[in-house]
């Protein structure tokens, strides 16, 4: 059973990560190790069933809060958390622990910073694997003016730009907080979604504010998982963690650098794609077209799940994985 309750602490980048592992020490096997990531409003707390099953596969495992999360440092500052920043401290575990490269998976942001590593540090990963949130082409716009203009300026991520104006909202009743995050569809709700999202259904804020019978759903987590989260954000807050959206322009804006002919270059490792058909936030469809970014593709869509995969569905995501890993490493 992993412990939560003792990671290890890494120095690393100017910030200290508590890090989680599972599995064989990297010199009792051949397999390679795997870092993952979590996403908002998460924690590496967030693929304890993941970890089980690959350590008990001899994968030796690695799961960190990242900067911001959890136990993990919080450095005062949104342009601490800039995509430069994330993807530096990932490269410094690698380094604190003696590993060349390794295998990486992340969720939601955690994919984010995922589908960034092949062009910030891409010789340092052997493979990606995303769950929920796809390597997508360079936007031609800024992604906070294009969904500010096409969504309106309640939709979650533009409230989440002001600085102050958020927290007090998310912090106001912690455990409310994640009782509305975490959730997953009813069995009776189990139809794909539109994507042609709208302002309202995007307002997270103000959802969360009309109490649970607005909500929808079903809990998702135990009332001891949900201790876990409730204490973690009651501790840190919120601020650092949405420090992560408030460089969205910034990170956009860096990667021009990477651009070849207006276009980001293939990613030429083995790279997974796990979409989710009941995630409202990222539909599968907008995993369309990510096979002809990648040179070694492999994607599987999860029926009945939304967008907490490898919480809701985690049996099947450790088996997605597990033959993913067997099939490329």
């Amino acid at each position: 059973m992993l412990d939560f309750e003792k990671p290890e602490f890494v120095e690393t980048n100017g910030v200290t990560l508590p890090v989680y592992r599972a599995g064989p020490a990297l010199v009792d096997t051949k397999k390679p190790p795997v870092f993952f990531l979590h996403g908002f409003p998460e924690l590496a707390y967030s693929w304890r069933a993941q970890m089980e099953a690959l350590g008990r596969a001899g994968y030796p495992v690695f799961a960190p809060d990242q900067r911001g999360f959890g136990k993990a440092s919080k450095p005062d500052g949104r342009e601490n958390y800039r995509m430069a920043h994330l993807t530096a401290d990932l490269v410094g575990l690698l380094d604190y622990y003696n590993i060349e490269d390794a295998v990486f998976v992340g969720h939601d942001w955690g994919a984010l910073v995922l589908w960034s590593m092949p062009f910030y540090c891409g010789n340092r990963v052997k493979g990606y694997a995303g769950l929920n949130v796809p390597l997508t082409r360079h936007y031609p716009v800024d992604p906070i003016t294009m969904m500010r203009n096409k969504l309106g300026e309640n939709m979650y991520i533009v409230r989440f730009q002001e600085e102050g104006a958020c927290e007090p909202i998310l912090e106001a009743n912690v455990r409310d907080t994640f009782r509305f995050f975490m959730r997953k569809p009813k069995f009776a709700q189990q139809k794909a979604p539109s994507v042609s999202f709208n302002e309202k259904n995007l307002d997270l804020l103000a959802l969360l504010q009309r109490g649970e019978a607005a909500w929808g759903g079903e809990l998702l987590l135990s009332e001891t998982d949900m201790q876990v989260y409730s204490e973690a954000y009651a501790a840190g807050g919120f601020t650092a963690p949405l420090h992560w959206y408030r460089n969205m322009t910034e990170n956009w804006q860096a990667q021009h650098a990477f651009l070849v002919d207006g276009t980001l270059p293939k990613v030429e490792k083995p790279c997974l794609m796990i979409t989710a058909d009941l995630d409202r936030a990222c539909p599968p469809k907008l995993s369309d077209g990510m096979e002809k970014m990648c040179t070694h593709y492999t994607r599987v869509d999860l029926k009945g799940c939304g967008h907490w995969s490898q919480q809701e569905q985690p049996e099947a995501v450790n088996r997605i994985m597990l033959k993913w890993l067997a099939d490329n490493f």
